[in-house]
């Protein structure tokens, strides 16, 4: 217990900056302190907990085991007190003012943002939006670490101190240029696509994932000593889109990709619709059901809430009705 009254909150502070910078010498530039200062400050701590928190090297620092236990138990008290400075402050500051720091998935970030965000600022006119886009994976650790207030991904997704609501199921659509004999079908099974040359994203896209699970048969062409037979990766939904326009193969797009808010240059499969076609599954249909997610010990519920119910607003009808 002693050592819990020595410690200070820039101590703590400086933990989690080293942790989320990786270096002592980045984390002590964003914490305007020099780095002995800052490097002092962390060793004491560990002293004074009886826990080493950091492997150091060379040219970087990583969190140890028991570490990263103690660094969620530090992050889980700044935001506490982050929570009480934002209640000391209720009655001059707004709850929706400030930042906010919200990321998605790339293939959710190009379709929801460009309609969320108008929506956020008619909620919350005074707060900074910080976006970003990425993979589940590195969305999820930010978030963990406090980079993050709340990340836009696709279910099933589950963590400790993480807390998800679902917004909308949005359905899988098979895109194709135009000629194709599938073109305009609702009749189709997952594994139709195992017979055709198959546009996907690549590894580390859970939609990619998501695709080959409808498709068991599709698995077969990935899992072999040559290659990817039939399959053809592409680094994001828009380029595969481009090169299905351009007679390469077919690809699944999530429904939300297929129409666009900002869709003017000469380039856009929008401007060029007759080079697309797109058909549709047999019911019961293949969706992905996408989710808010924020820590629990979040100091700023208030205003989780604004970005819950914009994210709603900004969903087309068809897929809410789906929303279970």
């Amino acid at each position: 217990m002693e050592a819990s009254l020595k410690m200070n909150l820039n101590q703590l502070r400086y933990v989690m900056a080293v942790a989320r910078q990786g270096t002592f010498s980045r984390a002590a530039k964003i914490c305007h302190v020099s780095q002995p200062s800052l490097s002092v400050a962390v060793r004491n701590l560990e002293e004074e907990l009886g826990v080493v928190l950091f492997e150091r090297f060379k040219h970087e620092v990583r969190v140890t085991t028991e570490g990263e236990r103690i660094l969620a138990r530090i992050q889980q008290a700044l935001e506490a007190v982050a929570q009480i400075e934002l209640a000391a402050r209720s009655e001059e500051n707004d709850p929706l003012k400030g930042s906010l720091r919200l990321g998605a998935i790339f293939t959710i970030a190009p379709y929801l943002f460009p309609s969320f965000v108008p929506e956020l600022h008619q909620w919350a006119p005074q707060l900074t939006l910080l976006l970003e886009e990425n993979f589940t994976a590195s969305l999820s650790e930010k978030l963990k670490r406090g980079e993050l207030d709340a990340m836009v991904i696709a279910l099933p997704y589950d963590e400790p101190g993480v807390v998800t609501t679902p917004l909308y199921d949005e359905p899988f659509v098979v895109g194709m240029p135009a000629g194709h004999p599938w073109a305009g079908r609702h009749d189709l099974s997952g594994n139709d696509l195992a017979g055709e040359r198959l546009l996907l994203l690549g590894k580390g896209h859970c939609f990619r994932d998501q695709v080959l699970e409808i498709c068991p048969a599709c698995h077969y062409v990935v899992d072999t000593a040559t290659g990817l037979h039939n399959i053809i990766e592409g680094s994001s939904l828009e380029t595969i889109r481009h090169m299905v326009a351009s007679g390469v193969g077919i690809t699944v797009l999530p429904m939300s990709s297929i129409t666009t808010m900002v869709c003017s240059s000469l380039n856009c499969p929008e401007q060029s619709r007759s080079a697309l076609r797109y058909a549709y599954f047999k019911e019961p249909a293949p969706v992905r059901r996408i989710a808010l997610a924020w820590r629990d010990s979040h100091p700023n519920p208030e205003l989780l809430k604004v970005v819950l119910a914009a994210l709603l607003a900004s969903v087309p009808k068809q897929m809410l009705l789906l929303n279970a």
